[in-house]
């Protein structure tokens, strides 16, 4: 879903989500969560982190390509 400036979006929980920004301009973002703990786990990290047959035969990709994704990367870096 595209958002424009003062939009606001609402995820259920345990759904996946992830923000994008399009522009070309900062981002800025204010998320709530209801949980004393915060984790953050981008999809490319997730899905090295999987079996690599697992993820090649569900997205019908090569594991070598697997092999070359980014992973262990924070995405959201606090100021």
């Amino acid at each position: 879903m595209d958002f424009n400036p003062g939009d606001i979006g609402y995820v259920k929980r345990n759904y996946g989500h992830y923000v994008q920004n399009v522009g070309d301009t900062d981002l800025q973002f204010f998320a709530v969560f209801r949980t004393p703990h915060y984790a953050e786990l981008s999809l490319s990290d997730w899905l090295t982190h999987s079996p690599p047959e697992l993820v090649a035969q569900h997205l019908n990709v090569d594991e070598a390509t697997i092999s070359k994704w980014p992973g262990d990367s924070a995405a959201i870096m606090p100021k």
